[in-house]
């Protein structure tokens, strides 16, 4: 629900989350569709003017006792033609005012992925749903997963099914929303927005979702609990717009148009879904939790529940020390059981 938000811009306190992003790397696994997440690596690095990493994980024949040896001249040309592919798709981005190198890994890709980011300060990872094993019945691809819960530092998740038009060279994004709750961690959205919303002389809209309180009467509410209900989402929406209104007055320099929204809904992700599809968002930017996350899990509930059902590219800023606590990722072997849902109640 909206409330008065400490550390609001605007206010004379410290706004959090303005830690610069210098290193983006994207994971591709030398596929059609991972090559077409690329151009959205590039488009946040040129953003930031951040240096950019290809990175790729080959992996070895799974372990076993049924195993097959590995056949080391294969492996070789294994590694020599993804090297090949990364060393072209690194000459076909690079540009005077973008640093672009590449990293062939070896092993399995999620841990693999996972201590190259940690290791090597980057500060945006770029990945995509689904690679080369296609669709499947659930949202994520294993390794999205993986990665999506095991390393520390921001997520930028693009859908696999928003990148199967033919490849384009360049991505712009026209029209960005952030989410805001009137909390500081959800203001960490607002440098990086701004950053890519300059870049592309996109729109920015600043949403904040009224959530409608539920009564706990057993039965139908009465005319009475109806009219508590009505007035304490009143009082919320009208906070929300004071707050939206300060935000926009602290952000709006005239280089970037914003406007604000506030909705009201019973169910605040779904509403988000909603907006996402009525306003022909190009790109979502928010933070890892909001006013009731606890940084010792990975996501909030909202973004948890974005990044399982992402229908636009989806920023998640979070700080690189925000999830330290990060469980270590454990190998469960072919055909392992699905790790548990992101999102956190």
């Amino acid at each position: 629900m909206a409330g008065q938000a400490s550390g609001r811009p605007g206010d004379g306190t410290q706004q959090r989350g303005s830690q610069p992003i210098r290193h983006v790397g994207v994971c591709v696994d030398c596929s059609p569709v991972g090559d077409r997440i690329v151009p959205h690596a590039v488009a946040l690095a040129r953003a930031f003017g951040a240096k950019l990493t290809v990175l790729h994980a080959l992996e070895p024949p799974h372990e076993g006792p049924n195993a097959p040896l590995t056949d080391a001249l294969a492996w070789e040309v294994q590694r020599a033609d993804a090297r090949r592919h990364l060393a072209a798709v690194e000459s076909e981005h690079s540009q005077a005012e973008l640093l672009v190198a590449f990293e062939v890994l070896e092993g399995r890709p999620a841990e693999e992925l996972r201590d190259w980011v940690d290791s090597n300060g980057v500060d945006v990872t770029v990945m995509c749903s689904h690679g080369s094993s296609g669709w499947t019945e659930w949202s994520l691809a294993s390794t999205a997963r993986k990665l999506i819960e095991g390393i520390s530092g921001s997520i930028l998740l693009v859908p696999a099914w928003s990148v199967q038009e033919p490849l384009k060279r360049k991505v712009t994004y026209d029209r960005i929303l952030v989410l805001l709750d009137g909390s500081p961690r959800a203001e960490s959205a607002l440098t990086p927005a701004l950053s890519v919303a300059r870049a592309h002389g996109s729109d920015l809209l600043l949403l904040h979702v009224v959530a409608r309180p539920e009564c706990s009467c057993p039965g139908p509410i009465d005319e009475e609990e109806r009219d508590l209900e009505q007035r304490l989402v009143d009082h919320n929406t009208r906070v929300a717009e004071t707050y939206l209104h300060s935000v926009r007055k602290h952000v709006a320099d005239g280089s970037v148009p914003v406007r604000t929204l506030v909705t009201v809904d019973g169910d605040v992700r779904s509403e988000i879904l909603r907006r996402i599809a009525a306003d022909h968002i190009d790109l979502v930017v928010l933070s890892g939790h909001g006013r009731g996350g606890r940084a010792e899990l990975p996501f909030g509930s909202v973004a948890g529940f974005l990044l399982e059902n992402a229908t636009a590219p989806l920023l998640v800023i979070r700080e690189p020390n925000e999830h330290a606590t990060r469980k270590r990722l454990r190998s469960d072997g072919p055909g392992g059981m699905r790790p548990p849902n992101l999102t956190v109640s």
